[in-house]
């Protein structure tokens, strides 16, 4: 198991040390990619992007998943819960490509999003709300809003009960009692979904490849088409940057997650 997962890996280093020239693979050890990713201005602009696109991505879910955990959460019959539970989580029992589909149907120039905000005088005339970042943020969102409301629904079920009894007995309201004893032990279900919310975002491929109509540069996007340009060093170097930054991101999530624990 841990050969098929650190062979492919291992191929892939070796080839981000060959050159890609004139069309063909020189199998030559050379820095020439490291050393264009590290300092061309495109590549920056690449990796700022998917930096970008992930934190914007891993806050929206943060700020629309938190609520709707507490309201599962808050929600005394069982019917009720499983079926919130059930649409919450349908955003993953559909293809990707599907869903891609019909959000670009939805934020279209003639979609049902436009027409409602033209209808109720939002806009005065159509708005771009597909083929950039915004399309790319709203579908990542809807499919990733599982992945963060659940840790947070699971961290708020371990709740003492007793907790809160004895902040509404020493004359806390609703509002006090939230902010000073649900929010920061509901904390570590926070970082978790964030954690999981981020690292998908990092690697999303198909969603920006659709809504981003070829405007949002991403590194996943970048190591696909220097793979299908047969320029393998470059497409090497793109997935080890992607890899790292991974690997620092799950880093400081779970320092992040250690300390919210420890509080």
């Amino acid at each position: 198991m841990t050969y098929a997962f650190a062979a492919p890996l291992i191929t892939f280093f070796e080839y981000s040390f060959y050159r890609f020239r004139r069309g063909r693979l020189e199998q030559v050890f050379t820095l020439d990619t490291y050393s264009r990713f590290l300092f061309d201005s495109y590549y920056h602009v690449v990796i700022y992007d998917t930096l970008r696109m992930a934190t914007i991505v891993t806050l929206l879910s943060l700020a629309i998943g938190y609520p709707l955990a507490y309201a599962l959460y808050r929600i005394n019959r069982p019917a009720i819960q499983r079926w919130l539970a059930l649409l919450i989580f349908s955003p993953i029992l559909v293809s990707v490509v599907v869903r891609s589909y019909g959000w670009i149907v939805l934020l279209s120039d003639q979609g049902p999003v436009n027409w409602l905000l033209l209808r109720f005088g939002v806009l005065a005339e159509p708005a771009t709300l597909v083929f950039n970042l915004f399309g790319v943020v709203i579908s990542l969102t809807h499919v990733f809003l599982p992945f963060v409301v659940f840790p947070i629904f699971s961290s708020l079920t371990r709740l003492d009960p007793a907790l809160k009894e004895a902040a509404e007995d020493l004359g806390a309201n609703w509002w006090t009692t939230f902010r000073r004893v649900t929010f920061p032990l509901s904390l570590p279900g926070v970082v978790a979904g964030a954690q999981i919310a981020f690292t998908l975002a990092l690697g999303a491929f198909v969603t920006p490849a659709m809504l981003g109509g070829g405007r949002v540069l991403v590194l996943p996007l970048q190591v696909y088409n220097a793979t299908t340009d047969i320029n393998w060093p470059v497409a090497a170097v793109g997935g080890m940057a992607l890899l790292v930054i991974s690997m620092v991101a799950v880093a400081a999530f779970n320092r992040l997650l250690k300390y919210s624990e420890a509080r």
